[in-house]
């Protein structure tokens, strides 16, 4: 019986918060949109403290259709996507200025404007068939690619490029690898998650 006892003391009666908060369907999320082994990296990059999950609890499954339906509702010249966009996984650490922020929706420019590296975005070739550019905070990266979603326009693909962001605030060494990587697996996630008839080709690391 003390045996027992204790073993409850030990394990049972801690009052600490875990290191990833309360939110496991949130966490699902960011895993299945940017791969758990890099969310795994992520939480090794970020200081001591509580994890705490801030985006919607939306799966890959309902961001991709409700994508999906947004680009079968396109045609030229029509702009009323550009203010549908979603955020499938925010993580910040609590106490402190450090947060990942990432962002799915259909660009404003078209694959004519990416192959040019309009301005003021300013794209450049990221190999395979993405294109990327920074953001000015110098710490976003944006990504595109072709996506042609199945039963949309013929032009959805040259007019109607995927877009995806990853951001991070105040994290240490975040650009130098896990950014890329982040953004990779995001682009990756959804080009899937899509469908895409043409198969964007998307390197491991942009």
């Amino acid at each position: 019986m003390l045996l027992v006892a204790t073993s409850l003391l030990a394990t049972g009666c801690s009052s600490e918060e875990p290191r990833r908060g309360n939110a496991p369907k949130g966490w699902a999320a960011c895993d299945d949109f940017l791969g758990a082994e890099n969310i795994k990296a992520l939480d090794n990059q970020m200081g001591e403290g509580v994890l705490r999950i801030e985006n919607q609890l939306a799966s890959v499954d309902e961001v991709a259709e409700w994508m999906a339906s947004m680009a079968r509702s396109w045609e030229p010249g029509s702009t009323a996507h550009w203010l549908n966009r979603n955020e499938p996984c925010a993580i910040a650490l609590s106490d402190t200025r450090q947060k990942l922020t990432s962002e799915t929706g259909w660009s404003h420019d078209s694959l004519q404007d990416l192959r040019s590296g309009s301005q003021p975005r300013g794209w450049r070739t990221a190999g395979g068939n993405v294109f990327t550019y920074e953001e000015a905070d110098g710490r976003t990266l944006v990504a595109a690619f072709p996506c042609k979603v199945p039963d949309t326009d013929e032009q959805q693909e040259a007019g109607l490029p995927m877009e995806v962001r990853v951001s991070g605030r105040a994290i240490p060494g975040f650009k130098d690898h896990l950014r890329g990587k982040l953004a990779s697996a995001l682009a990756r996630t959804m080009s899937g998650a899509l469908k895409c008839v043409n198969a964007p080709v998307i390197p491991p690391e942009l």
